[in-house]
């Protein structure tokens, strides 16, 4: 073997390593999420409702969160878009999206006051 077929090699299995890992951590907390800003953020969790037969689901959920670009939007106003995608093994579900704006709180605070519903997005 070459140099680099040890290294795919060692690489392939380093990813096949972690996925148990990744399920494990998955099963015993429910959920991995991860942020990278305050509203850059993606979301993988298990789905598990017990409800009327028929109504039960289970499996896995992955929702993503984003910053929509609008150059109207006036100083200080953050749109973001969540789009959540279900892989289900027992019951059915659709996927959706959905975008939310935000208004800077004035200095001296700090965060944001919802607004509601982003401008031409359909409920």
């Amino acid at each position: 073997m070459t140099r680099r077929g040890c290294l795919l090699g060692c690489l392939a299995w380093l990813l096949v390593m972690t996925l148990p890992l990744l399920a494990l951590i998955l099963a015993v907390r429910g959920e991995l999420a991860w942020q990278r800003g305050d509203f850059i953020e993606d979301r993988l969790w298990l789905v598990r409702t017990d409800g009327a037969p028929g109504e039960e689901a289970a499996g896995l959920a992955y929702s993503s969160t984003r910053l929509v670009r609008d150059p109207d939007a006036p100083l200080g106003r953050v749109c973001v878009r969540t789009r959540v995608t279900f892989l289900l093994w027992r019951g059915a579900s659709e996927s959706f999206d959905y975008c939310e704006c935000y208004q800077a709180r004035p200095a001296p605070a700090e965060g944001y006051d919802p607004l509601g519903a982003c401008p031409g997005s359909t409920p």
